[in-house]
């Protein structure tokens, strides 16, 4: 039997604030165990949380990237239940009143739909020593400020999937409230499928599969589980509903524990945070300190700019990348010329290094500047890639960098007129098989002026002068 995938996901995104979102510890990942925590996100008795104001408003950011509407009144939750790295046995969250809701996600022209965004602590890490049958509690993440972002079960296939993981993770980074670092767990997904009979209307019963932390993982997981979910329905078996894992190294599920509801965390209002009410200026200040989110740009590359789709998605890539290009065309607007000399040239010397965009030495700038010493004639092509290579390495001015290398294309038509004359007195064979029509030869006579004149050669001069030469 034909089944169709119904897929859900939650996604889980810590947000980059200083600190923590219910105490002053340090958020940053890492540091030797349990040296980043306080009584506070430690769950200890008789200490009381203390609302992230900045946190609030990357979830707010987070919204607003995402197409969401945003919950002017607020409030916090208690979910309870027991796992070893939750001191608390209980998570402050959001739940009757989450912050953002309704938001969609475009992933090449499908619509995501998002139900919700909330906003909750994360947990800590558990560190298994099977070889020692322990287990050890790193509370450093505890209480880190975490958005879960739900979406409708509108996702219908592995690559479906992992385009929209992509697509929210750049825009996440776009608005600048995570750097979704799925290795070191700052973005995770729980996915959720099930598979409903081709024509039928009621879905079927869904497994969760938990903490995927990565885009290969996410597509394996999903693909396996579509695997076993249809064995068992083509067998007559049921499909039990319950929270499995991923095993990557066989590419396998496996239950976890069975699924629970919500009526099993017994959520209840928290009692020590007062509700949140947001402002419509409140919410405009804070989109208006969002940069332009990567489907405008988009747009903008393609429509107003006149760029091919895939040098566009290159660009929006990567924000700095993105930032950089604009810094460029906004001093120069070659908007084809810069973006093939970063695309082609720039990107190969960063790869070829291993550096990012975040440490190169070029400003934005200089290379508008090199652009528009190629357009003006005054460097060729071939010179513009030893300038950058050289701005790349050492820094500088492209136009002082192509003076003290003798790379200003060379403008006196009379040396060019004596180099032509050198060269036609030493290649007589090959001026008589141009002059009898044999035109192919010219390249190698122009090749021979160009080679003479060194790289400060002017190839639209030497091409004019030395047309002029093989008349007469």
């Amino acid at each position: 039997m034909r089944y169709i995938p119904v897929i859900g996901l939650e996604i889980h995104a810590e947000l980059s604030t200083d600190s923590k979102v219910f105490c002053n510890c340090s958020s940053e990942f890492g540091g030797e165990q349990n040296t980043r925590c306080c009584p506070r996100c430690s769950g200890l008795p008789g200490t009381l949380p203390v609302l992230n104001k900045k946190a609030m408003e990357y979830a707010v950011k987070a919204g607003l990237a995402l197409g969401c509407e945003i919950n002017m009144h607020n409030s916090f939750d208690r979910k309870n239940y027991f796992y070893p790295d939750l001191p608390k046995a209980y998570q402050i969250t959001q739940y009757l009143r989450p912050i953002c809701v309704s938001g969609k996600v475009d992933i090449g022209g499908k619509i995501i739909r998002i139900n919700r965004i909330h906003l909750e602590e994360d947990a800590g890490k558990l560190i298994h020593h099977d070889s020692d049958g322990l287990s050890l509690i790193d509370l450093n993440r505890c209480g880190i400020p975490l958005i879960e972002i739900v979406t409708e079960p509108d996702i219908s296939s592995a690559e479906e999937a992992k385009a929209f993981v992509e697509a929210v993770s750049l825009n996440l980074k776009y608005a600048g409230v995570c750097d979704c670092r799925m290795e070191e767990g700052s973005l995770r997904v729980d996915v959720n499928i099930s598979l409903m009979p081709e024509g039928a209307t009621e879905l079927g019963t869904r497994a969760e599969i938990k903490n995927l932390n990565s885009l290969k993982s996410i597509a394996r997981a999903i693909e396996y589980e579509i695997y076993r979910q249809s064995e068992l329905l083509d067998n007559g078996m049921n499909i039990i509903q319950e929270t499995r894992r991923f095993d990557d190294n066989s590419g396998t599920t496996s239950s976890l524990r069975s699924k629970q509801e919500v009526h099993d965390y017994r959520y209840f209002p928290e009692p020590d945070i007062p509700a949140v009410i947001f402002t419509q200026d409140d919410i405009e200040n804070i989109r208006s300190n969002l940069p332009k989110m990567p489907q405008e740009r988009f747009e903008e590359y393609t429509v107003v700019f006149g760029l091919p789709e895939d040098d566009a998605r290159l660009l929006i890539s990567d924000k700095a990348l993105s930032d950089f290009y604009n810094g460029a065309v906004s001093v120069y607007p070659n908007y084809k010329g810069i973006a093939n000399l970063i695309l082609v040239e720039l990107l190969h010397l960063l790869n070829k290094s291993g550096l990012s965009m975040d440490s190169l030495l070029i400003p934005p700038q200089d290379i508008a500047k090199l652009v528009r010493l190629t357009d003006e004639g005054k460097v060729s092509r071939n010179a513009a890639k030893d300038i950058l290579r050289i701005m790349f390495e050492k820094g500088g001015s492209p136009d002082a960098i192509a003076r003290e290398n003798g790379l200003l294309m060379e403008t006196d038509t009379g040396a060019v007129i004596t180099v032509i004359k050198e060269v036609l007195a030493h290649n007589q064979k090959a001026v008589d098989e141009y002059r009898s029509g044999k035109e192919k030869v010219f390249g190698f006579l122009m090749g021979q002026v160009s080679k003479k004149m060194g790289k400060g050669s002017n190839p639209k001069l030497i091409r004019e002068e030395l047309e002029k030469a093989l008349k007469n």
